[in-house]
């Protein structure tokens, strides 16, 4: 005897249309302008897809400069769109913490799952409404457009400007190759920050390689932290040699970091994790470290 839930599946399955049209009952408008757009209905109706659909207000939410950009570039606007859908139907019961899924565009998405509030999250973006069954797969509703990452977390830092002296510190110290592991989050100090340390402590930390390792692990968490994940008096637990915990502070939507620094860009997506970008640098509470970078 096939039971009642089975049964509402079938029934609900039978009735639901292919993707494109879940799209259109939802209120999907932009993503289905751009999906005709780009002449990519046709390739979702020709298989069995997962959709992660920005909502209208996902899309406004792009910078005037950006959208305008891929209304000129059919080809990467595409990319992107296609950097939203995977093969397969991929219910939220499939879903487990780290779990990278290959898309369409041929780069992974990272799910992370955040026990304390609930949320599930698709690089970074809040995941608002599971499981809309389609003839041919699901669609899941996200709050954030997605941007395919254009590296790893060293190629991120290597190429944005605010993070070279990082960069340099992170050469000095051997750590690049640490950096290419999977699932981290790094909390980064722009080079304003590691100014306001003054000279004789950078230069300090230049000629004690073990002692910056240390500090620069500090600023490195051994897993996948997007600021929908964050919370208020979160302790989190870094590389470091003795494991030693940051602190955070969340309130009305702004970070803060052991009281004295601030999140001034979050969810910076890499290939192997998350990057946000700190006005400070942060140091372990370690009496030993007050006379060397003192």
């Amino acid at each position: 005897m096939i039971g009642f839930l089975t049964l509402a599946v079938i029934v609900q399955s039978a009735f639901a249309g292919n993707l494109v049209e879940v799209l259109q009952n939802d209120g999907e408008t932009t993503l289905i302008a751009l999906v005709q757009q780009t002449g990519l209905a046709d390739a979702l109706l020709g298989g069995e897809f997962t959709i992660f659909a920005p909502t209208n207000a996902a899309f406004a939410k792009l910078p005037q400069a950006t959208l305008d950009s891929l209304s000129k570039d059919t080809t990467a606007l595409a990319n992107i769109l296609k950097y939203h859908v995977v093969k397969g139907s991929i219910h939220k019961a499939d879903a487990s913490n780290e779990l990278q899924l290959e898309t369409l565009a041929g780069t992974k998405i990272r799910f992370n799952i955040y026990n304390h509030n609930h949320a599930v999250t698709v690089e970074g973006s809040n995941i608002t409404h599971f499981d809309l069954t389609a003839s041919n797969g699901i669609v899941h509703v996200i709050d954030t457009v997605m941007m395919p990452p254009t590296g790893n977390i060293v190629d991120l830092v290597a190429g944005n400007s605010q993070l070279s002296t990082l960069l340099s510190l992170v050469k000095t110290a051997g750590l690049a190759g640490s950096l290419q592991g999977d699932a981290l989050t790094v909390f980064a100090p722009t080079n304003a920050a590691f100014h306001n340390l003054g000279s004789h402590v950078l230069h300090n930390l230049h000629s004690n390689p073990e002692l910056l390792k240390e500090i620069l692990e500090y600023h490195v968490v051994p897993h996948t932290e997007y600021s929908a994940g964050l919370y208020n008096r979160e302790h989190l637990r870094t590389l470091d040699t003795r494991h030693d915990v940051i602190r955070l502070g969340v309130s009305h939507g702004a970070v803060t970091v052991n009281k004295k620094g601030h999140v001034i860009q979050a969810d910076i997506s890499a290939t192997n994790g998350v990057v946000h970008l700190i006005d400070h640098v942060l140091l372990p509470a370690r009496n030993h470290l007050s006379s060397i970078l003192g």
